[in-house]
């Protein structure tokens, strides 16, 4: 990529994107991941039946795959599945910077309780080691200001670790 200055110190790429110094050179996360999740902390009352403190859930498979700073993964086979219940999708969007790293499944599947309509979003936040990454999950219900949401205003976390082939 060509760089022009102004001679004032800022460098604008040929590309007509906005350069403001450096090009970040981020961890290297993309992979295909083995990974297990253990339940931690829950204040979502709607899941108090079926969330139980300290299950797990091992060999879950986790795809990302990455492109400078922007990485995109999937989850594989069952967990897929609890995502598509869940969220309405089993794809996650995010960035990493330096190794740490945060994906999204914004969720599309539409819930209702009385007067208040939510989805659920799943936030997976990480670091990686070498070929490790652990980190958490936290689902949260994104809800409006309705009274009727109150109940909803919650989270529900996982902790996560999982491994990639040495390649």
């Amino acid at each position: 990529m060509l760089v022009s200055t102004s001679g004032c110190g800022d460098s604008k790429p040929s590309d007509g994107t906005a350069g403001t110094g450096p090009v970040e050179m981020p961890a290297n996360v993309a992979g295909d991941y083995l990974v297990s999740f253990v339940n931690h902390e829950n204040t979502c009352k709607a899941m108090a039946d079926t969330w139980m403190d300290g299950a797990t859930n091992e060999g879950v498979d986790f795809l990302i795959t990455q492109k400078g700073v922007k990485i995109e993964a999937e989850t594989m086979g069952g967990a897929a599945l609890y995502f598509l219940v869940l969220t309405g999708a089993n794809e996650f969007t995010g960035e990493i910077h330096d190794s740490h790293f945060v994906l999204t499944n914004y969720g599309t599947k539409a819930y209702s309780y009385l007067t208040c309509n939510y989805t659920i979003n799943a936030v997976v936040e990480g670091d990686l080691d070498g070929d490790a990454i652990a980190g958490t999950v936290t689902y949260q219900p994104v809800i409006s200001e309705n009274p009727d949401c109150a109940d909803y205003d919650c989270a529900a976390v996982q902790v996560f670790s999982g491994n990639r082939p040495a390649g």
